[in-house]
């Protein structure tokens, strides 16, 4: 037990006579600034984790948006061909409504998931999701031509049972499968990075908690060092002089050791050591 004793003592003797030498007020202001420097540094690790939140909460939001804006145009086109075989085969002019709204609303459909392509972070992983845009907007626009030409057709007086129209059909189906294929393909994608983003946001919610809680002990522990240096620094000090001022007022004078200090309580010790000696 007097080794360990001994071992502290040489651990802890060398920073704590450097921080005598201190001047009294330089340590009542790093006194003051250590709980302080821990509540910043909890601020600032608060704070890059909520814009790091906000940057992935961002993207996780642009991600179900793309999802669903895939799922929009396989829709609108799946219900243009679908519409369009009515079409062929009850010569009905209602069915082709499906394929004049996707008409319609394929140019801004498109526009939504290139703006949202354009938000992708990263240049590389942005070209890419522009590449393969331009190809599902080929495929639906040869589709779309597609079914123009067997609405034409029919009505320009063909027949649907002609030859050319079973063709196009064909020619369609592929097309469809292809579009299908490259939806569900581009879905997966954005499924599993979004995976990926919410797995990124829980990993820095707990980062973010373990952030707080060593900050929290950082914070206690800076309080109790700067409470025991003040007092092993100025309050002890102070007390002995105290105590020995009192006893010299009171004719029982207590003996003050010989100041060895060079902070500025030390030359108050040897202030008062001088008028005890006399």
């Amino acid at each position: 037990m007097a080794r360990g004793a001994g071992l502290l003592s040489a651990l802890v003797g060398p920073p704590m006579r450097a921080w005598e030498r201190v001047p009294i007020r330089v340590q009542g202001r790093i006194t003051v600034a250590l709980p302080l420097v821990a509540v910043v540094i909890s601020a600032v690790l608060a704070l890059n984790g909520n814009l790091t939140r906000v940057a992935i909460e961002t993207d996780i939001q642009r991600k179900f948006e793309m999802t669903a804006a895939l799922g929009n145009v396989s829709s609108l086109m799946v219900n243009a061909e679908t519409g369009m075989r009515g079409f062929l085969l009850t010569g009905q002019g209602e069915f082709l409504q499906p394929f004049a709204q996707a008409t319609q609303q394929l140019p801004s459909a498109f526009a939504e998931l290139t703006a949202l392509a354009g938000d992708e972070p990263g240049q590389e992983p942005r070209t890419e999701m522009f590449g393969r845009l331009r190809d599902l907007e080929t495929l639906t626009g040869q589709q779309m031509a597609d079914l123009s030409f067997q609405q034409q057709f029919v009505t320009g007086g063909g027949s649907p049972a002609d030859p050319e129209i079973r063709r196009h059909l064909e020619y369609g189906k592929g097309l469809m499968d292809r579009i299908r294929a490259e939806v569900a393909d581009f879905q997966g994608q954005e499924r599993a990075l979004l995976d990926d983003r919410i797995a990124e946001i829980n990993a820095i919610r707990v980062r973010d908690y373990v952030s707080v809680a060593l900050a929290l002990v950082a914070a206690l522990a800076t309080r109790f060092l700067a409470w025991f240096l003040f007092r092993r620094g100025i309050l002890r000090r102070v007390e002995r002089l105290t105590t020995c001022l009192r006893g010299k007022r009171e004719g029982t004078p207590a003996e003050l050791p010989e100041p060895t200090k060079r902070d500025q309580m030390g030359q108050l010790e040897r202030e008062v050591h001088q008028v005890l000696r006399r």
